[in-house]
């Protein structure tokens, strides 16, 4: 039986389910009508509520944003799930979360993209990371492990390479392995929204070694994926949004 907290926290995450549903809720409806928009909603917001559950919890401040990454990963595995139940690919699924964290970035506050970016970007913070970096340090945050680096400011200023994700392991535990590589496309819509000037060539869900993640300040997000129809996916996105814009 669930307790009052499990209950609260439940909730909260469902009413953010909620809130990112109706901002994107005009472009789902431009692919699957007023009909079949409602009834992805009922179905997706069913398999979110059964995932929550699963969704591990981090301790500790610096596995915040982590947290956020693993809220954000459910609710598009719950999405995709509903979807495929449609007969949807993992493509078009993707179109719709992509659009979804692009639609929730644009309210992020101002002033925490520049606080993020002065602190990423912050000789000290390239100080604690070369130390970790000199060390061969690995990190562990629940089923995160990462080892740091640092650039030369020509390529990149600081990066990290995850060896085990989170994400990775909560999307096969929720059944869509298949929709791996997809999660992994979240960090355009964050990049570009935070500034972060991402680079990254590689993932463990397109089955290589490790993640790449390189920042580079003022730079911009060139995020590109192994698996070829992710691949194709991104570039007809970037299509989409240039005409658009």
């Amino acid at each position: 039986m669930r307790n009052n907290t499990q209950t609260q926290h439940s909730d909260r995450l469902l009413e953010d389910f909620d809130r990112t549903a109706a901002l994107v809720r005009p472009f789902v409806a431009s692919r699957l009508g007023e009909e079949g928009t409602a009834a992805l909603y009922r179905s997706a917001r069913e398999n979110y509520a059964e995932a929550i559950p699963e969704i591990p919890r981090i301790e500790g401040l610096r596995a915040r944003m982590l947290n956020t990454f693993l809220h954000i990963t459910a609710q598009e595995v719950a999405v995709y799930l509903a979807l495929k139940e449609r007969g949807g690919t993992p493509a078009e699924a993707w179109e719709m979360c992509h659009e979804a964290v692009r639609l929730r970035m644009r309210e992020f506050p101002r002033w925490k993209r520049w606080l993020s970016q002065r602190v990423m970007y912050s000789g000290f913070m390239r100080r604690i990371l070369r130390r970790r970096e000199q060390r061969k340090e690995r990190a562990r945050f629940g089923d995160f492990e990462v080892r740091y680096r640092t650039g030369d400011r020509s390529d990149f200023d600081v990066g990290v390479d995850y060896l085990r994700c989170g994400n990775l392991e909560l999307v096969k535990k929720l059944g869509a392995p298949e929709f791996a590589p997809y999660v992994c496309m979240t960090d355009i819509a964050l990049s570009d929204a935070l500034g972060w000037g991402l680079i990254r060539t590689q993932t463990l869900a397109d089955g290589c070694s490790h993640c790449d993640f390189r920042f580079k300040r003022n730079g911009e997000t060139r995020i590109s994926s192994r698996t070829r129809d992710v691949q194709q996916t991104i570039e007809q996105i970037e299509r989409h949004e240039t005409r658009r814009d």
